[in-house]
């Protein structure tokens, strides 16, 4: 019974998994997604809100939140080779780094932990990610 179980779980995320990507690398008439921006109305005034960046292969490369008086926080995401997130780079208002996030994941590419670091590259906290079925 706990074989089917785990059987039953793979082969759920092996079809959920392309689903996914696919809902994450947006495409109209063949083309890829560049950029996403998100305008809010307010008091008549129409400003920009969130903008999104993706790189030529469809993959989110920063994410900028606005807030009245422009920039308030800015992501940045790295890939490897093989197009998995090896870092994401958190900025504040004034572009300053304030921490990144080094993601490490097990022979199958699941992810298994997060190491988060200040700027001065020493150990803020980390997060391991446990996934039972």
């Amino acid at each position: 019974m706990k074989t089917r179980n785990v059987i039953t779980a793979l082969l759920l995320v092996a079809l959920l998994a392309p689903a996914s990507a696919i809902a994450q690398k947006k495409e109209k008439d063949g083309k890829k997604l560049r950029e996403e921006k998100e305008w809010v109305t307010e008091r008549g005034k129409k400003v920009l809100d969130h903008m999104t960046k993706y790189n030529a292969k469809g993959d989110k490369v920063e994410e900028i939140e606005y807030a009245t008086y422009g920039q308030k926080e800015r992501i940045t995401y790295e890939y490897n080779a093989e197009g998995r997130l090896i870092k994401e780079s958190y900025f504040d208002d004034r572009d300053k780094l304030e921490k990144y996030i080094v993601p490490e994941y097990d022979s199958r590419g699941v992810k298994t932990k997060e190491t988060t670091f200040l700027p001065n590259n020493k150990v803020k906290s980390v997060k391991e990610f446990e996934y039972i079925y």
